[in-house]
């Protein structure tokens, strides 16, 4: 059952005028979502850029929007088609993505997110590729997702979908973020596609949507489905992109926005089609990467334990006193910082790392057996 916040964050969303920025100042000063349902106009104009006369239009849009059935009939769609709505403070949420400047207050997902898909790879590039972009798509993200990568992108044509289905065909994970509503999957062409992702019991991963169900491909949506690719992902790689390609849009966002790893798949220096990713590389925001195992080089410690996991290495041994041995420093640094339960965040302020860092370092603590997680706190493994 909903929660009353999340159906709260819900009514805003729905509401014209409570854009991203506008929910996050309202929560910033009210609260939460459910006192600002409660919010006199007076008050809101009280936010920031928000002056009287918008506040008058943003209370009457609201009411109105308390008044209709839209929240009824949202909650409908959703159950008829088998998506969860999660919340930003919804157990489940990401928290890589949780921690970029503007997440998504909401987000409709079809499938299942699970908690190792924190080591994610974005991997994006031209809808109209070349059959070497395809190519590259198809080997890059098959041997990424078979050493433990969780694939994202964003369900396009082109690089896009070669990324998923060879993530799919590998028997790994992935996630399709899209830019329209998912009672409205665009394109209509790969309803199959992510039908095959999202099917219940399959474990695959899921097609998610920061928009209500019903919500057309607008175009103004693609660039901000792009933060959420880079938000859910370790590392991004460009694997072939055009100067103007929106691609770069997702590649400026994973560095400067939210400190990701860029990568790039160089291709013939005449081919136009690869002129956006000669320009990262030669630029310096991006690494050039030839092979998969490039990537796991680029995504540091997290990916070289994935490189051991993908070479058939041992599982790491324990002491006598329970301790794990095989570790890398970080994950030895953070293990040792957990005297007793310790969050996410208490553990990001005593290493000093990035937040999707210790992200990393913990899933993969956690999929080697040195920590449990237990709701919102992990505890190192005793003896």
């Amino acid at each position: 059952m909903p929660s009353e916040e999340q159906d709260a964050l819900l009514a805003l969303t729905l509401t014209e005028g409570f854009g991203q920025a506008t929910m996050t100042r309202c929560i910033e000063l009210f609260g939460s979502a459910g006192a600002t349902l409660e919010a006199k106009s007076h008050h809101l104009a009280e936010i920031e850029r928000v002056g009287s006369t918008k506040a008058r239009r943003l209370r009457s849009a609201l009411d109105e929007t308390l008044r209709s059935d839209l929240i009824a009939t949202e909650h409908e769609l959703i159950a008829q088609y088998g998506v969860k709505l999660i919340g930003i403070n919804d157990d489940g949420y990401p928290t890589l993505l949780k921690h970029i400047p503007d997440p998504p207050m909401l987000l409709w997902v079809r499938g299942e997110m699970v908690e190792q898909d924190a080591l994610g790879l974005g991997i994006v590039g031209s809808r109209k590729c070349s059959q070497y972009g395809r190519e590259q798509a198809d080997r890059f993200a098959s041997l990424c997702a078979q050493s433990g990568l969780c694939i994202i992108s964003g369900g396009a044509r082109g690089i896009d979908a070669a990324a998923h289905r060879a993530a799919l065909r590998s028997g790994g994970r992935t996630i399709a973020v899209i830019g329209s509503g998912l009672a409205k999957p665009y394109p209509n062409d790969h309803a199959e596609l992510f039908d095959t992702i999202a099917e219940e019991g399959a474990e695959r991963g899921a097609v998610i949507s920061e928009f209500p169900m019903n919500t057309p491909p607008n175009a103004q949506n693609f660039p901000r489905r792009n933060r959420i690719i880079s938000g859910l992902s370790l590392g991004v790689l460009v694997v072939e992109a055009a100067m103007r390609s929106g691609a770069l849009i997702t590649a400026r966002l994973a560095v400067e926005e939210h400190h990701r790893e860029l990568m790039a798949i160089p291709g013939r220096v005449d081919a136009a089609s690869s002129a956006g990713c000669h320009k990262i590389i030669r630029e310096g925001w991006a690494t050039l990467v030839t092979n998969p195992a490039d990537v796991l080089d680029a995504l540091g410690e997290a990916g070289q334990m994935l490189k051991v996991g993908m070479m058939g290495e041992a599982e790491p041994e324990e002491t006598h006193t329970g301790e794990a041995v095989g570790l890398t420093e970080v994950q030895k640094k953070l293990v040792d910082a957990m005297a007793g339960p310790s969050s996410l965040d208490q553990l990001v302020a005593w290493t000093g790392l990035p937040i999707h860092r210790v992200q990393a370092e913990l899933t993969m603590l956690e999929i080697r057996g040195a920590v449990r997680r237990n709701g919102g706190l992990f505890t190192r493994k005793k003896s």
